[in-house]
């Protein structure tokens, strides 16, 4: 029968049990991965469904370098639900002619987020009645 002792080696005892600070930082590195881990669940489950609620808002408007005029906006989901090909369309009119309509695509909005964009035209804006709207999206 082997010899229970411990041995020694490297000045560290082999066979003993470990140290306090690894058992505490064990113990923490547990509890974040279990939050993170009950974090990420219930988005999932709270995020599920949902819509995405879009708005778009003139942030300014402006002549462009090369003789047009640039209008930039911010898109923004408050929705609970991400929103793919997102066409931003931005109408000049008079009265009831449209004058010129200009339209850009985004990627991706995703939900409870925020991005910008320029629509480029020909003719002022500001000189005309102007609408920009987010036209559609499909689902991701």
């Amino acid at each position: 029968m082997a010899d229970a002792t411990p041995v020694k080696t490297n000045s560290r005892t082999v066979g003993r049990g470990a140290h306090w600070i690894e058992w505490l930082t064990g113990g923490i590195c547990t509890l974040l991965v279990a939050a993170m881990i009950g974090w990420i669940s219930y988005h999932a489950v709270v995020s599920s469904g949902g819509v995405p609620q879009l708005s778009v808002q003139v942030l300014r408007q402006q002549p462009a370098p090369d003789g047009g005029y640039e209008v930039s906006f911010i898109i923004e989901n408050k929705g609970s639900r991400t929103a793919a090909s997102v066409p931003v369309k931005g109408d000049v009119t008079d009265g009831n002619t449209l004058i010129e309509t200009q339209e850009i695509t985004f990627d991706y909005v995703p939900a409870q987020s925020a991005a910008t964009g320029t629509l480029l035209f020909r003719t002022d804006p500001a000189a005309h009645e102007f609408n920009i709207r987010a036209s559609g999206y499909t689902d991701p």
